[in-house]
């Protein structure tokens, strides 16, 4: 106790005493939460001894206007690492229910594509998985976590090789029984990058490293990475099937140039946010 009091400066502290345990009681903002978790880690805190648990303070009166000290070389706003984790843990990993969303979506997405559909391309970014593997993949190389780049890696990998071959079924599907049919402005658009292709990249990359080290998590963020992802990736299949080598060259380009700045851009946010 006078270790954490004195050390730390801490502000809004209770101190229960039991026989053997006691348990201290830290009421922050929740903007302050991740120094304070990781300062207390410094001494031992949840390392060593004790345990840390991180609960949501709603409302208190008064107002927390305080932080448990005033350095100025604080913890950009950003939640816990231990939070951040956890969040992109699961998602980044390969998994049946991974490969089966980037399937569906998949499919979806070359239907939408040979049917010249921007709505049906559209409902296939829903339910797209890619943004978790691009989140793993960012926060591994922040932390130095290699399992961790490791799973995300082999997610990604996988995950586009998957989109395809789906795009080369579909289009073999489409010859077979519709003939070879006149290629789309749908498909047309997934071509060699263009500025607005690299702008559109860069910010669902910042919007990715803001969303997972922040508390507002937006569905649309992970249909921004699919936007830039899935329907490039299934064109590459389609179009190689159709015999437009050009068309599928530049659609890979144009997946690799997306992946590339949207790791990248989410990287540097989380360096900013001092994840380390």
């Amino acid at each position: 106790m006078e270790i954490i009091n004195v050390d730390l400066n801490i502000k809004n502290m209770t101190l229960l005493k039991g026989h053997s345990d006691s348990l201290i009681i830290i009421r922050q903002n929740r903007t302050f939460v991740p120094e304070l978790t990781e300062r207390l880690a410094e001494i031992g805190v949840g390392t060593e001894l004790g345990i840390i648990d991180i609960l949501p303070l709603e409302a208190t009166i008064p107002e927390l206007t305080k932080r448990f000290d005033e350095r100025e070389d604080q913890v950009p706003d950003r939640i816990a690492l231990l939070e951040i984790k956890n969040n992109i843990k699961e998602s980044s990993k390969p998994s049946f229910n991974y490969f089966v969303f980037i399937i569906l979506s998949a499919i979806i997405a070359g239907a939408g594509l040979l049917l010249n559909s921007p709505a049906v391309v559209i409902a296939s970014m829903i339910i797209s998985p890619l943004m978790g593997p691009v989140l793993g993949l960012s926060y591994g190389i922040a932390t130095s976590d290699r399992i961790m780049i490791k799973n995300s890696t082999i997610s990604q990998i996988i995950g586009i090789l998957i989109s395809i071959c789906c795009g080369i079924f579909l289009a073999y599907i489409t010859i077979i029984f519709i003939g070879k049919t006149q290629i789309t402005s749908e498909m047309l658009v997934r071509n060699f990058p263009i500025y607005l292709d690299i702008i559109i990249a860069i910010c669902a990359g910042i919007a990715v490293g803001f969303s997972i080290t922040g508390t507002v998590k937006s569905t649309l963020i992970g249909v921004a990475i699919a936007f830039a992802l899935m329907p490039p990736a299934v064109n590459v299949g389609l179009a190689l099937m159709y015999g437009d080598i050009s068309l599928s060259f530049g659609s890979l380009i144009l997946l690799l140039t997306n992946i590339a700045i949207i790791n990248g851009c989410t990287l540097i946010i989380l360096k900013m946010k001092k994840v380390k």
